[in-house]
């Protein structure tokens, strides 16, 4: 195995633990990447590119590359070009398909859970209230989850973790996936399609991955069969759900509510329209991408990538 040079990207630093196991095998500079320019110019310049959902790697910036291996510690991939990489013979060491491991993974479960308490208990416009100086606690009445309904759409491995902690939480689960022979537990209420599924719940739980098959599923077409007092918690991807329509239905008061950890367009928020309307609404809450984003998920995460890396190169 020749020793090789890792360019990082989008991460601070590495666990002590984690770079020294890195420095055996390999150089490594850490560059703050911005333009495509720049980051196809560190592709061209190194064999293994580490980064996060910082990038979006382009046939345009894979192509002719020195780079022969990528690391990203996610199990999204929709913002790498899979075909090019197997078109310049880059392989992807990620996270995808490693669900005996991430059970282990919680971060984005719990930040799922919170982002829905923040939003439906008001928690935002209440820290606002007391920054001010005041405190009136009657502004701020919120809703129970206990005994409501709540869908999860997409039964894969953050699904399971949420149906059994909305379970938990003393709420009636109800599931679809896209993968209609899925069966997780008896105690859990399978619905048929995805119509069935929002017209019964509460409270939508989105955790379905993000493909050309799921692209905006969630639209104008389906979203108006929710009751009017539903709200949607979205920490999966925002290219699940066409925001647009999701806006009118806001705006038309037809939904009650979205908490989103993802939005279509990331990281180029600039005048959207629903980051628009939040700053003036309080019933829609968007934080940048942070549901994985924790001391011990990331350690965890990236030591398996880095251990994956070595054992392809011993192989």
């Amino acid at each position: 195995m020749s020793y090789l040079k890792t360019i990082i990207s989008g991460i601070n630093a590495l666990s002590t633990e984690n770079e020294n196991t890195l420095r055996k095998i390999s150089s490594v500079e850490y560059q703050k990447i911005i333009t495509d320019l720049e980051l196809k110019k560190a592709l061209q310049n190194c064999d293994v590119f580490w980064f996060r959902l910082n990038h979006k790697l382009t046939k345009s910036v894979l192509e002719n590359t020195r780079c022969k291996y990528i690391l990203c510690a996610a199990t999204g991939l929709d913002h790498i070009d899979l075909n090019a990489c197997n078109e310049n013979n880059i392989k992807i060491i990620s996270l995808k398909g490693e669900s005996e491991f991430l059970k282990e993974v919680r971060a984005t479960a719990e930040h799922t859970l919170g982002l829905l308490l923040t939003l439906i208990r008001k928690s935002k416009q209440a820290y606002q209230h007391t920054e001010k100086g005041e405190w009136n606690r009657y502004l701020f009445q919120g809703i129970e989850l206990y005994k409501k309904k709540v869908g999860i759409l997409g039964l894969g491995r953050l699904g399971k973790i949420m149906a059994d902690y909305y379970s938990v939480l003393g709420m009636e689960v109800y599931y679809f996936d896209i993968d209609n022979q899925l069966e997780y537990s008896l105690k859990y209420n399978k619905v048929n399609s995805l119509e069935e599924l929002l017209s019964t719940v509460d409270v939508l739980s989105i955790h379905l991955p993000y493909n050309d098959e799921t692209h905006f599923i969630l639209n104008e077409k389906n979203l108006f069969l929710l009751k009017e007092s539903a709200v949607i918690v979205n920490t999966a991807r925002g290219g699940l759900v066409n925001e647009i329509d999701l806006l009118n239905l806001l705006k038309e008061k037809k939904i009650s509510g979205y908490a989103t950890d993802v939005l279509w367009c990331e990281p180029d928020i600039l005048k959207h329209p629903l980051v628009e309307y939040a700053k003036l609404n309080d019933n829609v809450i968007i934080t940048p991408h942070i549901g994985g984003n924790t001391y011990e998920s990331i350690e965890k995460t990236e030591r398996f990538v880095l251990n994956k890396l070595i054992n392809l190169l011993n192989e």
